[in-house]
């Protein structure tokens, strides 16, 4: 069991290590693993919030993570909250849910509000017209550490509003690369859509509505509307604009 349990940990962490590689860091010693989540966009800098989590020897065969500490943006306490995020993630017993964690914290840190500033200051907020305007454009690429689930192939090509909405390319496999681009709000409700699904790693690797150079729609060779490759390279070729293409390849590594 304990050889067991220390070979699939190695490869999560190492999973976890290339998807975080400036965020993450792991004492074998202690078994405590540190995220910082920085801020995603230059214009909003401010200082990393913090996850300390100490793993059982058995982990992910048996216990979870404990919370050690979880620091907010603004040096607030986020610990109690973070253990009650944490307790609401369904996850079969034994299976690894560190990535899960760490997104679920990146959301809790980020959904925390400036206590020195507001609205009437200019901060971005819910109630900044650019980031509400439904009209207003975005494009995402997320990396997924695999996608063969039928019914979740189906929902990445499928989204629940208007499909003109949306488009973009989805190439199952390992791993997983999901591009959509179109209205801000068809894209946050389909990318909020498939969050909801059970994911060994689901990782936004670009998003305009962090800091993106562009709300310009991306096109691609087919045209409107959702369509699946089987490829890296299928992908690169189905994006028209070549700056683009570099945007995808360097925000997957393969650049």
């Amino acid at each position: 069991m304990e050889t067991e349990a220390a070979e699939r940990f190695e490869a999560e962490l190492a999973l976890l290590l290339a998807m975080y590689p400036e965020s993450l860091s792991f004492s074998p010693k202690a078994r405590e693993l540190k995220y910082s989540h920085y801020s995603d966009s230059e214009a909003t800098a401010k200082p990393p919030a913090v996850l300390l989590l100490r793993l059982p020897n058995n982990y992910p065969l048996e216990g979870l993570p404990e919370v050690i500490s979880a620091m907010g943006h603004y040096k607030e306490d986020l610990r109690s909250a973070a253990k009650a995020v944490f307790g609401s993630i369904e996850a079969p017993a034994g299976e690894e849910v560190l990535d899960a964690l760490l997104l679920a914290f990146r959301d809790l840190a980020t959904s925390q509000e400036d206590p020195h500033h507001n609205a009437t200051t200019g901060t971005i907020g819910k109630s900044d017209p650019q980031r509400t305007n439904p009209l207003a454009n975005r494009t995402v690429i997320i990396w997924l550490h695999h996608l063969l689930n039928t019914n979740k192939r189906k929902l990445a090509l499928n989204p629940s509003m208007a499909a003109s909405k949306v488009s973009g390319i989805t190439k199952p496999g390992y791993p997983g690369v999901l591009i959509f681009s179109g209205e801000r709000g068809a894209i946050e409700s389909h990318v909020s859509e498939l969050r909801n699904q059970r994911w060994q790693a689901f990782q936004v690797r670009y998003d305009t509505d962090d800091g993106g150079a562009s709300s310009e729609i991306w096109r691609f060779m087919h045209g409107e509307g959702i369509c699946e490759v089987e490829s890296m390279s299928d992908i690169a070729k189905s994006i028209v604009d070549p700056q683009k293409r570099e945007l995808f390849l360097g925000s997957i590594g393969v650049k």
